[in-house]
This record gives structure tokens, sequence and C-alpha cells, in this order.
């Protein structure tokens, strides 16, 4: 990642959007709440959707008729940091050692779904727009088994619909080695 995105991907990483503990509940609303502000901040047409668990954000571009679409997902939620022992920095809080950002979701699974906002901001940019039609569907309770999602993706199929759909999440097997 860029330097210049470092403490924005810093700032991801510091919310403590833990849902598989009710006492993180604010901290998954703030994050969800990061994430709107961002993609909207980027020029997508962005939403909260609110679930019975935490909400799913929904970003979209301007569709356009001719263009592949692509779905993007990915979630905001983390595991528990727990043993903390076993941490050497606090796990809200990022440390960059030896090239690599550590904190908890730095690999699982906010560094991947912040490349693919950078990448998409980047290109809208530096050619003012999305050569595809985009959707971008981040929640916050795989960690629990997105207990929310499937009614979610049900009752938008249609809206949904795409030709090719993007997860990215947890590390990979090798330096240039998708997994």
């Amino acid at each position: 990642m860029r330097e210049n995105y470092l403490e924005e991907y810093y700032s991801f990483l510091r919310f403590p959007s833990v849902s598989t503990d009710p006492q993180y509940a604010e901290g998954l609303g703030a994050c969800a709440q990061w994430l709107v502000q961002k993609l909207t901040g980027i020029g997508l047409e962005t939403q909260l959707v609110p679930t019975r668990g935490h909400p799913i954000v929904w970003a979209r571009n301007q569709h356009r008729p001719g263009r592949r679409t692509i779905l993007i997902y990915g979630h905001y939620d983390v595991q528990p940091p727990d043993p903390l022992e076993l941490w050497d920095s606090p796990p809200f809080e990022p440390v960059l050692k030896d090239g690599y950002v550590f904190a908890r979701g730095a690999t699982d699974n906010k560094g991947q779904i912040l490349s693919h906002i950078i990448g998409i901001q980047e290109t809208i940019e530096q050619d003012g727009e999305l050569p595809v039609n985009l959707h971008l569907v981040i929640e916050g309770e795989e960690e629990i088994g997105s207990v929310n999602l499937g009614g979610f993706l049900s009752e938008n199929r249609d809206a949904l619909s795409c030709d090719v759909a993007v997860v990215s999440d947890t590390g990979m097997i090798a330096r240039g080695v998708p997994t």
C-alpha cells in the first residue's frame, strides 16, 4: 500500500469491529459508517443496509448498458483479539514492522477490501469513471457465519446481478500467488 494511504489503513484498523461480542457493537457501527463516508467520498452511491445484526455497506457506481458488472465482496468485522498476552502491540493500534502491518483485521479482511477501494478510487481519479459496472458488498458478520448476508442477497438478487464476483479474504500462500 502506498505511503499516502497508510494512515487511512491505520484508521480503518483502529475500529474494534469484533462481531462475536456485543460489547463491540458500537465499534462495528462506527466502522460501517467510516466505510460509507469513504465510498461516498470517492464518488460511489453508498447505503448502509440495516440487518437484524450488523449493517451491510452496499456501494455502486453509475451503471451503464453494455458494460460487464463486477461485484466485490468483503467484510469489516474481525476476530476477537484474545488472548491479548500473545500480542506484541495493542491489537487495534496498527504497527508497521519489517514491511508488514500488524493489527487485528489487517489480513482478514480490512487490508484486502481497502486495497480494492483504493484501486477503485485511483481509477476514478485518473479516468473519471470505472470501465465496469460495480457493486461493493461489505458486511459486518462474516466472522459469525454471515447470518444476514443470504437474506440481503436474496432480497437484492436482481439488482446485484453480475458477471464476476471477487472475494479477497485472508492471506496469500506466497507473494504473487492469489489465494
